[in-house]
């Protein structure tokens, strides 16, 4: 069980880093666009935000869990 919930952690912070990724390179001004100024990509910046802050607040839920309750939550 411990394997799998931080490995499945390890995979959506994987997920969010990827996100980020995407939003900085779509976010840099010359990311393979016209040289014409172009929205920033306010919506996925917005998102990867929220998803990460998510992420965050599931590894304190796990941390809690599996480090400093190890005998009385599993």
């Amino acid at each position: 069980m411990f394997f799998t919930l931080t490995g499945f952690h390890g995979a959506h912070v994987s997920a969010g880093i990827l996100l980020l990724i995407v939003a900085a390179v779509r976010a840099w001004p010359t990311a393979g666009r016209a040289p014409t100024p172009a929205a920033p990509p306010v919506g996925l910046v917005e998102a990867g935000t929220y998803y990460w802050h998510f992420v965050d607040g599931v590894w304190l839920v796990l941390f809690t869990l599996l480090y400093l309750l190890p005998g009385k939550a599993m």
